[in-house]
């Protein structure tokens, strides 16, 4: 029954990213990543510290409108105090960028977990990106 706890204490640390990111509340995504955490997302960078790759989130951020970052496909494997989680990313992001106002992103985030006296935190962190596609939200339909 406790590994199942785990399951769900770490899905909702991965959802609180994305709501983090989407609010733009990095006090939010801090608590998702242990201080001293990896992160490399490919051609976009790498981190070894969470406050570096804080500051870059909310650079990349500041000039971006709405975002809607969906991660689903959750596979979360429990060994102790150490997890594993692959997850699947869809986001939609507004950015005005020469001819294009719409960026959509496809990739999967592959992570390892840690458990701290307050709860899991992301130890490493690696994105896995799939598309990048550049549109005019005029070209999407309406439903």
């Amino acid at each position: 029954m406790q590994e199942w706890h785990d399951v769900l204490a770490i899905r909702d640390v991965i959802d609180r990213y994305a709501v983090g990111v989407d609010q733009r509340d990095w006090e939010r995504v801090s608590t998702c990543f242990a201080a001293d955490c990896h992160a490399d997302y490919g051609r976009s960078g790498e981190w070894s510290s969470r406050e570096p790759f804080l500051q870059w989130l909310d650079e990349i951020h500041r000039d971006v409108g709405p975002t809607q970052h969906r991660i689903s496909n959750h596979q979360v494997s429990v060994d102790g105090d150490t997890a594993t989680a692959t997850s699947y990313l869809d986001a939609l992001l507004q950015v005005e960028h020469g001819e294009h106002d719409l960026v959509h992103v496809v990739a999967s985030y592959h992570d390892r977990f840690v458990r701290h006296a307050d709860g899991w935190q992301i130890a490493d962190r690696r994105l896995q990106d799939f598309l990048w596609r550049r549109q005019h939200r005029s070209t999407q339909r309406s439903g």
